[in-house]
């Protein structure tokens, strides 16, 4: 993403500043203020070829299921249609709203009812450039497996001892055969030592695991 290009947190913002500011230059230019939200050129001519010529569609009737900051598109059965910019939780700011060429917080289903237009989705650009990236999905949690700790020999020690090396409590090169054995529960107690919370009671260099230290661990790693 181009460094001029704003986020969808910038553009969102810059939108409110035009709402605040209670411009009316807004009428009929639906596709010039959500490019201008992003700060991208111009290229296509409406909303409806903005839509079509949009490489990453997401089409969705389902308002709630839009993200924050990103271009959200309706049929409105004229030859432009109409293009907003969603701020989450189903609502978007756009312009014509609260007034001739003024820019309003309105409910996405609530513009679509007012305007009688269809509701057609979202893209992640528009005039062909991106204006939104997906965040990262948070990393899956290996269930605490039963019974793991010091002496015992079972896949979930291997998995233990795989997160202990990312984490760099473990040396990359050390291998154990699953076995839950002297390298482990060395790093296991250096784990310990930064994260004292994890302790077992009374237990001051923790050797065992808990369900709390790996869900941290795989968590924060």
């Amino acid at each position: 993403m181009s460094s001029s290009v704003r986020t969808g947190k910038l553009a969102i913002a810059w939108a409110q500043g035009q709402r605040a500011s209670g411009t009316s230059k807004w009428h009929n230019l639906c596709l010039k203020f959500v490019r201008s939200c992003f700060n991208v050129p111009a290229k296509n001519p409406n909303a409806r070829l903005a839509w079509a010529n949009a490489k990453k569609k997401h089409k969705t009737g389902n308002a709630a299921s839009i993200p924050a900051g990103v271009p959200v598109y309706w049929d409105t059965r004229t030859t432009n249609d109409h293009i907003a910019i969603s701020v989450g939780g189903g609502k978007c700011l756009s312009s014509d709203v609260g007034g001739k060429g003024k820019i309003g917080l309105i409910g996405i289903d609530a513009l679509s009812k007012a305007w009688n237009a269809q509701l057609l989705g979202w893209s992640e650009d528009v005039n062909g450039v991106t204006v939104y990236t997906a965040p990262p999905k948070p990393a899956k949690v290996p269930s605490f497996p039963k019974g793991i700790a010091p002496g015992k020999s079972k896949p979930s020690a291997r998995t233990l001892q795989k997160q202990l090396k990312k984490a760099g409590y473990m040396p990359k090169g050390t291998s154990e055969n699953d076995n839950y054995g002297p390298a482990t529960k060395a790093a296991v107690v250096k784990f310990h030592k930064d994260y004292p919370r994890f302790h077992r009671n009374g237990v001051s260099e923790d050797p065992a695991i808990g369900p709390s230290g790996w869900k941290f661990l795989f968590t924060n790693f």
